[in-house]
C-alpha cells in the first residue's frame, strides 16, 4: 500500500540506461501500438452484509493504496500496471455503475497518477460516490481486479442489478464470504451500541413468537460492520427462520454461521441442528422472493481529445552567439518544432441483458487517431465481443476480439473462449483464436485448456493451463503454467509461473502480495522475472542475418535455409530476462496525514554473443535501484483535497538521480476539479568506452495543471497543460582532447477534450 506512481516520471530520462537499443527495438517491433484501455469493466456483487464494487482490468495490476476525502464520497485508488506482453492504452477512461436502494451512482475514472506524466504505468482510479459512504479498498481475487467494499449495503445490490439486469436472489448453499473491516474506535463503539439495541429488539420479538419481526431486526444488525453482536445474531436468524417454518433458509443461515465461526459450543450446536435439516437443493419458485422483470441496459461513452505539443532546443553555442536573439523561424525544425498534433476519438459501448437463466453482454471499444504531423489515420478496435453466461448450467462463452483473461493467453486475440462449471468449485475452460496484432506476414493461431479451482482450501484457489501456438504451420510457443491465489484475513497474495517445454525455458515467474498488517499499516511486495520479449519462435524474424538481401517475413521462408532447431536455439540465446523487485508500505500518522516508502530493484540480464546476429553479445544493465518516500495529506483545507509530496533517489552503474514531486487534487464543487503538479529531477553519470571517458548531468523541472468541468452529470470538458525545461551538460575526454557540450530544451504539451457518457 505505497505510492510508486511518481518514480515513473523519470522513465523518459533514464530509459537509455535500462535496455540496450537492440532490446528496445526488438521489443518495440514485436509489441504493437497501444490498443485497450486499462479498465475492462465495473461490476457489483453481494458479500454477506456488504456490497463489493469489482473493477476489472485488461492486464495484471498491483494495488498500492487509497486516499479518501473527508466527505466520504471520493477516493483515489493507486495501482501499478505490471509487466505484460499485451500492449495497453494508458489514456484515461471512465465507467459508471447505476445506483439503487442505498447504493448511489458510482463513477470510476482511470488516469495517470501524475499529470506531468500522462501515460505512466503508475495510475489511479478516481472513484466518486453520489452520496457519502463507508467503504474500504482491497486487492481483487485475481491480479486483474481491485475491489471497493461498501460496508453494510449488501441488501441494496439487488436494487442496483435491477437497473442493470434482472434481480437474482441468492440460492441457498451459495458461497458467501464476509471480510471484516477495521473501523475506528469511535465508529466501532457506535456500531456496537446500535447492534446491541437491535439484538435486544430481535430477542423480544423472538420470545413473543414474532419471528418475521425478529428476522427484520436481525437483518439490519447483520448489515452493520462486524461487531460484538454479529455472532449471536447469525445464530438467532437461523433459529427464527426455522421456527417460522422456512427450513431451507434456516439451513442457509446455519451454513453461513459455520463458515464464519467454525469453533465453539454454539458452532457444535449449530452443526447438530444443520444435520437434522433437509439437504439444500434447488430453490423452488415459492421459496424465492419476487423478482422484477428482466431488463436490458446500454451504457458507454463517446470522447474526443486534441493533443498538441512543441519542443524548443538550443545548444549553449547557439545561445552564446549573436543569433540567439533572432526570432525562431517555423522552418527551423532542428531547433524548434511541433512534435505532437493529433485528434483522438474514442467510443465505448456495453449492452447487457440478464434474467433468471442467463447474463449476456455485447461490448465494443474503438478509437480513431488523426495524426496531423504524419498525415495518417489509425483506427484501433480493442474490443468487439459477445459474452453469454448460463446462470442455470454454470457455462459461459465469449466470441470476438477480447483481452487475455488468464489461461496462458498473453495476447489480445480474435477468437472464442468458453467454460463449464462441472463441480461447485471447479471449472474447465477452453480457448481458440489468433493474436489480433499482425507479425509481419506470418499466420498465427493458438488453442489451449485450463482448469480453475475456486477454493482448494478456504484461503487458496488457482488454475493450471496448457496452450499451443502455431506460426506458419510449426509450433511458435508451447506453454504450461499455473496461477495461484491466497486470501486470508488482511493478507492476499498471488503467483504465476509459465514454462515452455519446447524451448525448455521459463517465461514468467512472478509473485505479488498485499498485507493489511493493522488498521494503520499496510505492506506490499512484488517479485517478477520474465523473458523480454516473450519467448516465441516468431521472435527470430527480428534477429536475421544482416547480410541477407531480402529479410524473411515468414517463418516458412527461414526454414528453407535454416533447420528449425537452429532457429529455436537462436531465440533462446537472444532472449534476456527482465527482473523486478519492489517492496513498500504506508502508515497512517493522523486522520489527515499518512507516510509511505518503497524500494525497487530492476535489471536486465546479459545476452551471450551469437554469430552474425549479435557477435558482441549484450551486457547486463546491472542493478537499477530506487528508494522513494511519500507524505500524503488529505482534507487540509476542504472536504475533497489531497496532497502527495514525494522524494525519490535513483541509481545504477552509470548514473544516480534525485526526484522531487508534488501532486494535488481538489474538487471545488460537484462541477470543478483541478489537479496541479510540480516536478524537479537532477541526474549525473559517467561513461568509459575504448579509452574515452565522459560525464553528463541533466536537470529537469516541470509543472502541470489538469482541469475538469462537468457540464451535466454525464457531460464533461477536460484540459491539461504541462511545461518542462531540461538543461543537459556533457563532457568527453581522451588522451589528446576534451569536449564540453551544453544544451537547453523546453517542451510544452497540452490537450483539450470533451466526453459524454450514456
Amino acid at each position: 500500500m505505497t505510492l510508486h506512481h511518481y518514480r515513473n516520471s523519470t522513465m523518459s530520462i533514464k530509459k537509455n540506461h535500462l535496455l540496450n537499443p537492440l532490446t528496445v527495438c526488438v521489443f518495440s517491433a514485436i509489441a504493437a501500438s497501444a490498443h485497450a484501455q486499462v479498465v475492462d469493466d465495473v461490476d457489483l456483487r453481494q458479500e454477506g452484509g456488504n456490497a463489493v464494487v469489482v473493477v476489472k482490468f485488461v492486464t495484471p495490476v498491483q494495488y498500492s493504496n487509497s486516499v479518501s476525502a473527508r466527505a466520504s464520497d471520493l477516493v483515489q485508488v493507486f495501482y501499478t500496471v505490471l509487466p505484460t506482453r499485451e500492449s495497453v492504452n494508458l489514456q484515461r477512461s471512465e465507467r459508471r455503475l447505476p445506483g439503487g436502494g442505498s447504493i448511489p451512482e458510482i463513477t470510476v475514472r482511470d488516469e495517470s497518477a501524475a499529470s506531468t506524466t500522462p501515460n505512466s504505468i503508475n495510475r489511479k482510479l478516481l472513484v466518486s460516490f453520489g452520496l457519502p459512504l463507508k467503504f474500504t479498498v482491497r486487492p481483487g481475487k485475481d491480479v486483474r481486479s481491485i475491489e471497493i467494499v461498501l460496508v453494510g449495503l449488501g441488501e441494496s445490490v439487488q436494487a442496483v442489478l435491477a437497473k442493470k439486469s434482472k434481480v437474482l436472489p441468492l440460492k441457498p448453499g451459495a458461497s458467501v464470504t464476509v471480510t471484516p473491516t477495521a473501523p475506528t474506535t469511535q465508529a466501532a463503539a457506535e456500531t456496537d451500541a446500535s447492534a446491541a439495541a437491535l439484538l435486544v429488539k430481535a430477542q423480544s420479538a423472538f420470545d413473543g413468537g414474532n419471528y418475521n419481526g425478529a428476522i427484520e431486526s436481525l437483518n439490519q444488525l447483520l448489515n452493520l460492520p462486524p461487531n460484538g453482536s454479529s455472532r449471536k445474531a447469525q445464530e438467532m436468524i437461523g433459529l427464527a427462520r426455522l421456527n417460522a417454518g422456512d427450513k431451507v433458509r434456516a439451513a442457509t443461515e446455519f451454513e453461513l454461521f459455520i463458515k464464519l465461526y467454525p469453533a465453539g459450543e454454539d458452532s457444535d450446536r449449530i452443526r447438530q441442528l444443520l444435520a437434522s435439516l433437509p439437504t439444500i437443493g434447488p430453490v423452488t419458485a415459492s421459496q424465492t422472493k419476487a423478482v422484477v422483470e428482466a431488463t436490458s441496459t446500454v451504457n458507454g461513452s463517446l470522447s474526443t481529445y486534441y493533443y498538441g505539443g512543441k519542443s524548443d532546443t538550443r545548444s549553449q553555442d547557439f545561445l552564446d552567439s549573436s543569433l540567439a536573439g533572432l526570432p525562431v523561424l517555423q522552418s527551423d525544425n532542428t531547433l524548434s518544432s511541433t512534435d505532437q498534433k493529433q485528434m483522438q476519438t474514442g467510443f465505448d459501448m456495453n449492452w447487457r441483458y440478464r434474467d433468471d437463466a442467463k447474463d449476456m453482454r455485447f461490448v465494443v471499444r474503438d478509437s480513431l487517431t488523426h495524426d496531423y504531423l504524419k498525415g495518417n489515420n489509425r483506427e484501433r478496435l480493442s474490443a468487439l465481443y459477445v459474452d453469454y453466461r448460463s446462470l442455470a448450467l454454470g457455462s459461459n462463452i465469449r466470441v470476438g476480439r477480447q483481452s487475455p483473461n488468464g489461461g496462458g493467453v498473453m495476447y489480445r486475440f480474435d477468437g472464442i473462449q468458453a467454460g463449464y462449471k462441472f463441480a461447485p468449485k471447479w471449472r474447465i475452460n477452453g480457448v481458440l483464436g489468433k493474436p489480433s496484432d499482425d507479425l509481419l506476414d506470418t499466420r498465427r493461431t493458438f488453442y489451449g485448456m485450463s482448469i480453475d479451482a475456486e477454493a482448494l482450501t478456504k484461503s487458496l484457489s488457482g488454475s493450471v493451463y496448457a496452450i499451443e501456438q502455431v506460426i506458419d504451420g510449426v509450433t511458435d510457443r508451447r506453454g504450461v503454467g499455473t496461477e495461484v491465489r491466497y486470501f486470508k484475513g488482511g493478507l492476499s497474495a498471488n503467483g504465476q509461473f509459465d514454462y515452455d517445454p519446447m524451448l525448455r525455458k521459463v517465461n514468467i515467474a512472478a509473485f505479488q502480495s498485499y498485507w493489511q498488517y493493522s488498521d494503520d499499516i499496510a505492506l506490499n511486495a512484488m517479485l517478477d522475472r520474465r523473458t523480454t520479449p516473450f519467448l516465441s519462435l516468431g521472435n527470430v524474424l527480428f534477429f536475421q542475418d544482416p547480410n541477407l538481401a531480402t529479410p524473411a517475413k515468414r517463418i516458412s521462408e527461414l526454414l528453407g535455409t535454416t533447420p528449425i532447431e537452429t532457429l529455436r536455439d537462436e531465440v533462446k540465446a537472444l532472449t534476456a530476462y527482465q527482473n523486478q523487485f519492489r517492496v513498500g508500505g504506508t502508515k497512517v500518522l493522523t486522520p489527515k496525514w499518512q507516510v509511505g516508502a518503497d524500494f525497487s530493484l530492476t535489471s536486465v540480464d546479459a545476452i551471450k554473443p551469437v554469430a552474425l546476429l549479435l557477435p558482441d553479445g549484450q551486457a547486463a544493465t546491472g542493478n537499477l535501484w530506487g528508494v522513494s518516500t511519500q507524505l500524503i495529506g488529505t482534507n487540509l483545507y476542504s472536504a475533497r483535497d489531497t496532497h502527495v509530496f514525494n522524494v525519490s533517489f535513483l541509481g545504477g552503474p552509470l548514473y544516480h538521480g534525485t526526484l522531487l514531486t508534488y501532486n494535488n487534487l481538489t474538487s471545488l464543487d460537484d462541477k470543478w476539479q483541478i489537479e496541479p503538479s510540480l516536478k524537479y529531477y537532477t541526474q549525473s553519470g559517467n561513461t568509459a568506452t575504448a579509452g574515452i571517458t565522459g560525464s553528463n548531468s541533466n536537470t529537469l523541472w516541470g509543472t502541470g495543471l489538469r482541469v475538469t468541468y462537468r457540464l451535466r452529470s454525464r457531460w464533461s470538458l477536460e484540459s491539461e497543460l504541462t511545461y518542462e525545461r531540461s538543461d543537459i551538460a556533457s563532457t568527453t575526454m581522451s588522451t589528446t582532447s576534451a569536449t564540453a557540450n551544453k544544451q537547453t530544451s523546453t517542451r510544452i504539451s497540452y490537450y483539450l477534450g470533451a466526453r459524454a457518457d450514456f
